[in-house]
């Protein structure tokens, strides 16, 4: 869902912090600006995006062209290690194709495959034509369903090239759409939260990567909001691939005041569940300095989300239909397994950090939040210690 390494923006940390500050009256005099932790403070259990959301299919990953923002989303994993390729093509606000390797060499984070000069790169192209077709399409690459395969096809030209297609028993997540606030919406859409690619890919400079039997996801976000205006304060989204063949999606906004909104979807091989409304709990808080500014983020090492329907509605939705009662019962955990943070002043994020969920699984977190909300979760609870995932304090 959300791409918190293109969203991050490289502003002067030290002016922002000290802006903001002094306009909330908060934070004494040579303390540490942020929290031990940014906790979910309630969950909205509101049936908002009951009626709307349904298991996600190819016709919801069309262009919106009346969009603030937009991106179309690939992420490929390797089940042997963790390295990782993403690629994100955007419509809006500003077009451009982008892709990058994280732990491309099998041990560092930002690192190309052996023999490539960058671990990836951007280009800004002109505007993607608004067809009507699942996908998008630009001068430097695009994102296209093949109807009689049944499958998605990557193909990027530059910087990065890539050559993937996501035709290994792929399964489709859900769609949706949520109110953040002040007239502020986000639609989503996974109509591939798991498969097995094959194909290739090529970091600047590089040789073939062979991604042949690497797991792939696919989703697509699109809406009137943009995060670094402070109108919410984060997100949490997460996929886990399970081992058998399915996925765990969690996503959604936290909206001002700590207030939880989201969903989470239960993807098998027999079928796809998706629950709204939720509840969160952030708990087993790990706390770090960040690369970019030395503060603290805190990341929680672990992340339960839970389906809770209201009383007499359906709790959750499935390709056959509404679901109810015990159908409808279903909760995941993700664990936190590296701490990995990008601080760019107004937002903080879990850059794709790695967690899991049952054993043998493998995934990504995002955990963001805005400089506003770590300004007033401090002035809430002051500075405390925090757990680290193997129990420890830090």
């Amino acid at each position: 869902m959300f791409n918190a390494t293109k969203t991050l923006l490289s502003v002067g940390v030290s002016a922002v912090l000290a802006a903001a500050f002094t306009a909330m009256g908060t934070a004494p005099a040579g303390a540490d600006p942020f929290p031990a932790g940014t906790p979910v403070l309630t969950s909205d259990l509101t049936p908002e995006t009951q009626q709307s959301g349904h298991v996600a299919v190819p016709a919801d990953d069309v262009m919106h062209p009346d969009s603030w923002v937009e991106w179309w989303y690939t992420m490929l994993r390797d089940p042997a290690s963790k390295r990782t390729f993403i690629a994100v093509i955007t419509s809006a606000p500003a077009p451009a194709v982008s892709a990058v390797f994280m732990y491309g060499n099998g041990t560092d984070l930002l690192s190309a495959p052996a023999g490539g000069i960058l671990p990836g790169g951007g280009l800004p192209v002109l505007p993607p034509a608004n067809d009507g077709l699942p996908g998008v399409r630009t001068i430097a690459g695009g994102l296209d369903f093949d109807p009689v395969r049944g499958a998605y096809h990557l193909v990027l030209q530059a910087p990065v090239q890539a050559d993937v297609w996501f035709d290994g028993a792929p399964l489709p997540g859900a769609t949706g759409r949520m109110t953040i606030d002040d007239g502020e919406w986000m639609g989503w859409s996974a109509p591939v939260a798991s498969s097995t690619v094959h194909g290739w890919v090529r970091s600047p400079g590089g040789a073939r990567e062979n991604v042949d039997g690497w797991r792939g996801y696919h989703d697509h976000n699109w809406g009137h909001f943009t995060m670094v205006d402070q109108r919410a304060d984060g997100w949490e989204w997460g996929v886990s691939f399970e081992p058998d063949g399915g996925a765990t999606l969690l996503g959604g906004l936290v909206r001002r005041g700590g207030q939880w909104k989201g969903t989470l979807v239960d993807v098998r091989p027999s079928g796809t569940r998706a629950c709204v409304p939720t509840t969160l709990q952030l708990s087993d808080w790990y706390s770090g300095p960040t690369p970019l500014s030395g503060a603290t983020f805190a990341l929680p090492a672990t992340i339960t989300a839970a389906c809770a329907p209201p009383p007499g509605l359906p709790g959750a939705i499935s390709s056959g239909g509404e679901l109810y009662g015990a159908d409808a019962e279903f909760a995941a955990t993700f664990h936190l397994t590296e701490s990995l943070v990008a601080d760019g002043g107004v937002l903080a994020a879990s850059a794709e950090a790695p967690y899991r969920t049952v054993p043998g699984s493998f995934g990504i977190f995002e955990h963001v939040r805005s400089l506003v909300s770590r300004v007033e979760q401090a002035g809430r609870e002051g500075q405390g210690t925090v757990a680290n995932p193997e129990g420890g304090q830090r």
